[in-house]
């Protein structure tokens, strides 16, 4: 018999198992797909590597420097700056100290003004103050609301914020928690974003080394007969047999945890689609994040050859699109909305782009509206023997993810110094 069972192979699910399995637990994993990570995965496709959407690594997360070796993941710095683009004007907006070459563009450009710009280092100073963990806490309200109580302009709110962090929450309409906001502004402070130079599959392959997980197996039902929380034996049922273990981690996305567990643990959805393009001419030098800031599909898109030549065919160049939500057209329909609005940008250059993919993302994260992180499930399940580990118990990101396979192995560990660490710490 198992001493756990992991359900799921994503971020949460693997950083269990690997905890567990340190610590001399006989442990396995179940993925029902055919590949580990979950939502975190890379593909190749005609020489090019591709991130399924578009996904960074923020190094300072704390659950991540615990856990990932960043060194062996040989991280590349995504530069911490981004381009406001309308139309032909690109406008760059950065942080002088991270991307010294975006000082001169910064200090000139009118997509905020000067004022904006001092209330942006007046943000950064207040918050580079209290330990990271703590931002989560106090007062809530709409990420707009705290801006707009900043004093930021419309056309910050517009030109900068809507879309850079529509790009990580995956709305525009800064309606996520402030809480969260403030929270995600220091982790970009602290450690900026980066990538892997393999792809964001290293991340997984990372925390799978040394565990057992068997892809291509799907647990239908959990069948426990213990009688209290926490007890076990457990059969769960799969499409390879029954298995016993003397307790189960479900580490699925909320709606499959749900269905598992029986306990409410769905928050909503939020999607997300991507378009990756091949070029065999370079439309743009940029290696900066690209905002949308006029209306239209597109909300952010990256010449990701600029950063990471590597990834791509020599002479060849990488262009990855950010769309928010999943657009109600077929692939095709969506290609030709998305060259369109290119096409305002870099005019006929656009004809010699070729697709290279597509990905629509169903359930990229959960709603997180002000005060959401009085709703969310603990890690108890009311099926004895079976726990939740999800990004839904903390927060809709790699730290979430992390931190909760951390605290759930900590529950069957009985490790209070895991159990008690607060949310973001």
């Amino acid at each position: 018999m198992l001493d756990v069972l992991v359900v799921g192979a994503g971020l949460a699910g693997l950083t269990a198992a690997r905890v567990l399995t340190r610590a001399g637990r006989r442990v396995r994993v179940l993925e029902a797909a055919e590949q580990i990570g979950g939502r975190v995965t890379t593909r190749e496709v005609d020489g090019f590597t591709l991130d399924a959407g578009y996904q960074v690594l923020f190094p300072a997360y704390p659950a991540v420097r615990r856990q990932l070796d960043l060194d062996a993941l040989d991280l590349v710095p995504v530069p911490s700056a981004a381009v406001v683009r309308q139309g032909t004007r690109a406008q760059v907006l950065g942080d002088p100290l991270r991307d010294p070459a975006s000082l001169p563009g910064t200090l000139t450009a009118r997509a905020l003004t000067l004022g904006d710009k001092l209330r942006v280092a007046r943000l950064a100073a207040s918050l580079r103050a209290p330990a990271p963990h703590t931002l989560l806490n106090g007062p809530d309200e709409t990420t707009e609301a705290y801006l707009r109580r900043q004093g930021f302009s419309e056309a910050a709110l517009d030109h900068f914020f809507r879309p850079f962090f529509g790009g990580i929450f995956l709305r525009r309409d800064l309606h996520t928690s402030a809480r969260l906001f403030r929270y995600v502004f220091r982790m970009l402070m602290d450690g900026g974003a980066a990538l892997p130079r393999a792809g964001m599959a290293a991340i997984p392959a990372q925390l799978a080394r040394g565990v057992d997980v068997k892809t291509g197996v799907r647990v239908t039902r959990l069948l426990p007969h213990g009688q209290t929380p926490g007890s076990g034996p457990v059969t769960a049922v799969t499409s390879a047999g029954d298995l016993d273990a003397r307790s189960v981690i479900v580490a699925t996305d909320p709606d499959t945890a749900q269905a598992l567990t029986g306990e409410p643990v769905a928050r909503g959805s939020l999607d997300s689609t991507s378009l990756s393009y091949a070029a065999p001419r370079a439309l743009d030098h940029q290696p900066r994040l690209l905002l949308n800031a006029e209306g239209g599909l597109i909300n952010t898109a990256q010449w990701l050859s600029e950063v990471l030549p590597e990834r791509v065919p020599a002479g060849q160049h990488l262009l990855t699109v950010s769309v928010l939500g999943l657009p109600d057209l077929d692939d095709a329909a969506l290609d030709t909305r998305v060259r369109g609005e290119l096409s305002r940008w870099y005019g006929a250059g656009v004809d010699t782009l070729r697709t290279l993919g597509i990905w629509r993302i169903r359930h990229a994260q959960y709603l997180q509206p002000p005060e959401y992180a009085a709703t969310l499930p603990g890690h108890a399940t009311g099926l004895p023997g079976v726990l939740l580990a999800s990004e839904v118990t903390s927060m809709s990101s790699i730290q979430g993810a992390v931190e909760s396979g951390e605290k759930a192995a900590a529950i069957l560990l009985g490790d209070l110094a895991g159990m008690s660490r607060p949310r973001g710490a």
